[in-house]
Formats: structure tokens, C-alpha cells, sequence
């Protein structure tokens, strides 16, 4: 081959090679936009982890203890009335109406919303065959400190004040508590006899349903300080009065609550 053959040859040759290099960088040139990172060394999106996590529920805090103003707010139907809480003086609910029930003792009332729980209670109860009357209700400080004070004088105060409240701190005042009784053994009225009557037991069973509790329980003196009254229900609404009644029959409001009770401080 000629020197001059092979000059030629190696141009021909340097423009092939020119030309297929420029063909292969089309082929492979980034169009604009595209991601020329190894996709070897990227993370794909878990489709079910993009969206927005749910907000975190949390459930409205019980009122618990001394300090919530709730067990003081006389509005408030978890308002305490006992021997170490003295209601308002001369406090009395604004909200009083007669409720379409039986009554024995009296014709007594209670807090509008407590009346219309203790109405629907009452045609349950008479529903399963079982009849409640309305012993005893809304009790002001007045009506409170005549019957105190005429247990005092019969038989001293130590003894009255293991059967009745000192005025002001009485749980009838407000207009949430009622003593209940029956018609099927009238001789049981504001006795423990009450509670294995056919209406004593159905109370103990049902009126939680209704938003209502047994204020002093069985074995519960030191704590609320009161013997056991079987007859006598706070209402305190349906939500609550079921927690308590799902926790033990016999739980008091002090103790759900962690509330103080027992004697009088003084």
C-alpha cells in the first residue's frame, strides 16, 4: 500500500468513527428533564406511605380529682355535695320542674334533665313488670336544716350525723339525687330492706341505663360518709353513671372520681 493510499484510509476511517460516535450519543443523549441518576441508588415511593398520616385521636380527659371545677360548677351535673364539699349558701337549682312520675312523701322535684331520665327510668322499669315511686327529691337548705336539726334534737348530733346531711352539704340540694321506692312492699321505704325488693334489685341492675347511681354504696361509709342506702341515686348522666356501674355495682363517686369524702372536716 501506498503512502498515499493509507493517508486516505485512516481519513475514511477517522470520519466513520466520527459519525458512529455522534450516532451513539443521540441514541443515549438525556432528553430534557429526565433523571440521569442511578435509578439503582434511588428509593421508589411506597404508593401507601405518601398519604398525610390520620391526626392522632385522643379521647376527652375524665374529670378526676380535687382541682376540676367541674365537681364545684353547680351547673355541671357531676357538682359533689358531701361532708367535706359544701354547696353554695342557700344554693338552689334553676332548673327545677315536677317530674310525671308517682310520688310517696311528698310532691317532690328535680333538675329538669334528671326528671326527664328518672320519667323515662320509671316507664322502663313498669315495662319488665316493676313499679317505682319517688320517695324523696330536690331538698333545700331550709327543709335540709329543719329535719337536721330535729334529729339533733332527738338524739344528738353525733348520731345525726350518721343518717343526715348538716344543711349545705346535703346531696338533695342538688336537685340530681332522689330516694326511690316500690309498690310491692311499701314497709321497705328508706330501709336496706329495699334492696331485695323486685324494685331495689332492678334499680341495682338498670339505672345506670338512665344516668343514675347508687350514692352510697354497700361497705362504702369511710369513703363517702354514709351508711349503705340502696334507695337512695344520684343522676350524673348515662356516660358516666355506666362507667362507674362497669367498674363494680357497688363503686362510689369518690372513689371513680378520686374525690374526697368521709366525716365532716370539722
Amino acid at each position: 500500500m501506498t503512502k498515499a493510499l493509507r493517508v486516505i484510509c485512516l481519513v475514511l476511517l477517522a470520519i466513520l468513527l466520527a459519525v458512529g460516535g455522534l450516532t451513539l450519543y443521540k441514541i443515549n443523549k438525556p432528553t430534557e428533564g429526565e433523571n440521569t441518576s442511578d435509578p439503582s441508588t434511588e428509593s421508589t415511593p411506597d404508593p401507601e406511605n405518601t398519604a398525610e398520616p390520620a391526626p392522632e385521636q385522643t379521647s376527652t380527659p375524665e374529670p378526676y380529682g380535687e382541682a376540676d371545677p367541674v365537681f364545684t360548677d353547680v351547673n355541671s351535673y357531676l357538682v359533689v355535695a358531701n361532708k367535706k364539699h359544701r354547696l353554695p349558701e342557700g344554693y338552689e337549682p334553676a332548673d327545677l320542674v315536677n317530674p310525671n312520675v308517682e310520688t310517696r312523701n311528698g310532691d317532690w322535684q328535680m333538675r329538669q334533665e334528671a326528671a326527664a331520665a328518672m320519667e323515662n327510668m320509671f316507664a322502663a322499669a313498669a315495662q319488665d313488670g316493676v313499679s317505682l315511686v319517688l320517695g324523696s327529691g330536690y331538698r333545700s337548705e331550709e327543709l335540709q336544716a329543719y329535719l337536721y336539726n330535729g334529729y339533733v334534737a332527738d338524739r344528738g348530733q353525733e348520731y345525726a350525723d350518721t343518717i343526715s346531711s348538716r344543711p349545705g352539704y346535703s346531696d338533695h340540694q342538688t336537685g340530681l339525687a332522689a330516694d326511690f321506692c316500690g309498690n310491692s312492699d311499701p314497709s321497705t321505704d328508706l330501709s336496706f330492706s329495699f334492696e331485695n325488693t323486685v324494685e331495689g334489685e332492678w334499680l341495682r341492675d338498670h339505672a345506670h341505663e338512665y344516668g343514675f347511681i347508687m350514692r352510697y354504696p354497700k361497705d362504702k361509709q369511710d369513703i363517702t360518709g354514709y351508711a349503705y342506702e340502696p334507695w337512695h341515686f344520684r343522676y350524673i348522666g348515662v356516660d358516666y353513671a355506666t362507667k362507674i356501674y362497669n367498674r363494680d355495682v357497688f363503686c362510689s363517686f369518690e372513689e371513680y372520681f378520686g374525690i374526697e369524702g368521709g366525716d365532716y372536716a370539722d
